[in-house]
């Protein structure tokens, strides 16, 4: 992990949904060189297969939809948007694995080579639709990195649903993270 000064915080159950929100904005989460995506979502956000199955239906990398997760690599400074199925023609067909994929064969990821090796590399992830809500809690308990700034501007007027954090006010949370620069590395939990 990169050197990122670690921040616990506990929030009420009802903040539960905001998270989910947060998690679509993004946030930053460190694997290894050649890694493919499959590896990835398994060994690092660590979704069991069947979850990577069923649940994760589309797919994007770097913009582009990603139909075959095990011959598409993720590189350092990729953006990974993962959601569940998307509703209608356009949903259907950019999801994965589907037989209109051939609608969208121009922007497709291509998939390519790669070695793995012990290289750590940085994604930019976005979790999406009911993935976010099923797949938020345990991922925030394990933690993200994000951007100090950004977590100053979420938390900002969610006093009442800050249970703790560093030991300080929820307005002293504020201010230090506003005062970082750079990303902190974030575990949330929910009582």
């Amino acid at each position: 992990m990169n050197n990122v000064e670690p921040l616990n915080i506990r929030m009420r159950f009802e903040s539960k949904r905001s998270w989910a929100c947060y998690l679509q904005k993004g946030f930053f989460l460190d694997g290894l060189a050649g890694m493919t995506v499959r590896d990835f979502l398994h060994e690092v956000l660590r979704f069991g297969e069947k979850q990577i199955e069923t649940e994760v239906r589309t797919v994007f990398l770097n913009s582009s939809p990603v139909d075959d997760i095990d011959t598409t690599y993720a590189k350092d400074g990729d953006r990974l948007a993962l959601g569940g199925a998307m509703p209608g023609l356009v949903g259907i067909c950019m999801g994965r694995d589907n037989p209109y994929k051939s609608f969208r064969s121009d922007i497709v990821s291509k998939s390519h080579e790669a070695q793995k090796s012990s290289t750590p590399v940085c994604l930019f992830i976005k979790i999406f639709s009911t993935l976010a809500v099923d797949v938020g809690p345990d991922l925030l308990a394990r933690g993200i990195m994000v951007d100090a700034t950004g977590l100053a501007d979420f938390l900002e007027g969610k006093d009442s649903l800050l249970v703790s954090g560093t030991g300080d006010s929820s307005e002293d949370l504020i201010e230090s993270l506003r005062s970082r620069s750079g990303k902190v590395f974030v575990t949330v939990q929910f009582e």
